[in-house]
């Protein structure tokens, strides 16, 4: 008899530096389930250092945004914030000594001046930023209290503050002046966004870093998106032709 040919193990071979993940549908989850959301939260976090990893260590990827908390959840009902920010706590908590061995820096993008953000929350994302600044080896940005909008304000603020008072003059700004004054101005542009949950749209998420990233939306809840999944996004990804608005290899 003929044995089953072994399929190769997929390997990214084309540069991918950077992919954020806005991780959709932790309620749908829960709710399919009949089961809580504050599960379905519970089951997506879980997923998170998993996904990473594979993300860092097996495919050689040095950057992964998550979307977690955006500044319009606080729409949300209060119980379920504060279970959210109890969660994130509890990650930072559980992972940090594996983030140090592994030597992947920490950033945590967004208003963290809000003042409905509680103490001990901005206090957990401090230390973990400062446990982990001297890491080199990966980046996990971790977008919290996060809108796309309202980071690009800020920028243009600050810039408009800089003019007032004559340090830089209009002729400076440029695309890669106003970068420069983003939450994480030193990282690469998004080269893959993957939203799970089959939503079809960005929520407001990295607006100014998505400019030329490739987009993924995979039905799949986010505590179910599995190595696979991630496989399936990555083969998507490696076969597009990005162009950056020339004629490359058309």
């Amino acid at each position: 008899m003929f044995k089953k040919k072994q399929e190769e193990p997929f390997k990214l071979t084309k540069p991918l530096n950077h992919i954020a993940f806005i991780m959709d549908g932790n309620g749908r989850w829960a709710k399919k389930r009949m089961l809580p959301r504050s599960l379905g939260h519970k089951a997506g976090v879980r997923n998170v250092k998993k996904i990473i990893d594979l993300c860092f260590k097996k495919y050689g990827i040095r950057t992964c945004s998550l979307f977690v908390f955006s500044t319009e959840n606080w729409n949300r009902p209060a119980e379920e914030i504060a279970y959210l920010f109890q969660l994130l706590k509890i990650f930072f908590r559980d992972n940090i000594d594996e983030f140090l061995e592994d030597g992947t820096k920490i950033l945590v993008s967004g208003d963290l001046t809000d003042p409905r953000i509680p103490k001990d929350v901005i206090k957990t994302i401090k230390e973990a930023e400062d446990d982990t600044k001297g890491c080199t080896n990966y980046s996990f940005n971790v977008l919290f209290n996060y809108g796309g909008r309202r980071e690009i304000a800020s920028a243009c603020k600050k810039i408009a503050g800089e003019v007032k008072e004559g340090r830089i003059n209009l002729e400076s700004i440029d695309e890669k002046f106003v970068q420069s004054y983003l939450y994480q101005p030193e990282l690469s542009d998004v080269d893959l966004l993957v939203r799970t949950s089959g939503e079809l749209r960005i929520s407001n998420c990295l607006l100014y870093e998505l400019a030329y990233a490739e987009m993924e939306f995979p039905g799949v809840y986010w505590p179910d998106f599995s190595e696979s999944d991630l496989i399936d996004c990555l083969k998507e990804y490696q076969n597009r032709n990005r162009r950056y608005g020339g004629l490359k290899n058309e």
